[in-house]
């Protein structure tokens, strides 16, 4: 018995020495903390720039103690209607990417949370932060999830671009027009303009064979279909305004962390959130992505007049508060913060 107590006292003796060893040199020291994250668009959007942005100023800020690492085009195999389930336990991935647009199936009126032609400016966004993070929060305090920051889109400009040079809603009622959601044909239809539904992907075919004459589409993402080459013509309409994408984290790791990885963790959130909505906010990559179709076949036209812009806002503002009193419930009292927020009511 005593040579195997002996021998028991010996092996945790040297467990220790190597776990000290080991907590005390490179990679391996016992504080380094190493997370995944996920995001379902590719590398090569500018959303995910500023993502991966944000992941290595976590690195800088702690000097390599906490670092995350991305996983963009869904590499991991997640899927973001799932994250509400994958990402709380911590165990997969301890941070992701989110459109809240997604959350839809548990909170329906995401829906109509900020649709697209009622906020009359890209700024007012960012000013909008605090009162959407309480909203997406309150859905985030069920899963066991921590929204830490915010990034913009890489487009803050929606176009409409036709296979003829039109740049008026008197001339746009003669056209079929595609659009990306059913709250856009509504939004049309209070315009007398015919929309329908056409998904990115059949959107060239569609286009070069007359099933539509124009499509609803910033200017910043055309030449990644090359839409320029069957509908060329393009003139400025509404905001590019949707749900701003959330960094959102397990809450579990995040208690684990320590306070100074806290620290750095919110600050390189904060620092993604002003850097991406400066950038949205100013119509960056609108501006750079205008210029190259300029310089090559597109023909973009002066904006829709004033008169028709506030056309359209109004159009879209009274289809927001109709569906938002129809679904009534949480949607409605969503719609009262964000449309009081905005001054619209």
């Amino acid at each position: 018995m005593r040579y195997l107590q002996n021998r028991m006292t010996a092996w945790m003796t040297g467990l220790v020495a190597v776990t000290m060893l080991v907590a005390s040199t490179g990679s391996g020291k016992a504080e380094d903390v190493k997370w995944k994250m996920h995001a379902a668009a590719v590398d090569t959007r500018i959303e995910i720039k500023d993502t991966q942005w944000f992941a290595d100023r976590v690195g800088e800020l702690t000097k390599g103690s906490f670092s995350i690492e991305l996983y963009a085009g869904g590499s991991l195999g997640i899927k973001d209607a799932d994250l509400l389930r994958t990402l709380p336990g911590g165990n997969v991935v301890q941070a992701a990417l989110m459109y809240p647009g997604y959350l839809a199936r548990e909170a329906p009126e995401y829906a109509l949370t900020l649709p697209p032609g009622v906020v009359s400016k890209p700024a007012v966004v960012e000013e909008l932060l605090p009162t959407l993070k309480g909203i997406y929060q309150r859905t985030y305090n069920e899963a066991g999830i921590e929204l830490v920051g915010f990034v913009g889109h890489a487009a803050a400009k929606t176009h409409i671009f036709c296979r003829d040079p039109i740049n008026s809603l008197a001339e746009l009622k003669a056209k079929k027009v595609r659009v990306w959601e059913a709250f856009q044909i509504k939004t049309f239809e209070k315009l007398d303009v015919a929309a329908q539904v056409i998904g990115q992907n059949d959107l060239y075919v569609a286009m070069s064979t007359g099933v539509v004459d124009c499509a609803v589409y910033p200017a910043a993402f055309v030449s990644t279909i090359s839409l320029q080459e069957v509908a060329p013509n393009g003139s400025y309409l509404f905001p590019f305004v949707l749900h701003p994408l959330n960094i959102i984290v397990s809450r579990s790791a995040y208690e684990a962390l320590s306070d100074a990885h806290k620290k750095a963790l919110q600050q390189a959130a904060d620092e993604a959130t002003a850097r991406s909505f400066k950038a949205y906010s100013a119509a960056k990559y609108d501006a750079e992505a205008e210029a190259k179709l300029a310089a090559g076949d597109a023909n973009l036209m002066p904006d829709y007049s004033d008169a028709d812009r506030q056309a359209f806002a109004e159009a879209a503002r009274a289809v927001w508060k109709g569906k938002a009193e129809e679904m009534g419930g949480q949607a409605l009292k969503d719609y009262n913060r964000i449309s009081k927020a905005i001054g619209i009511q």
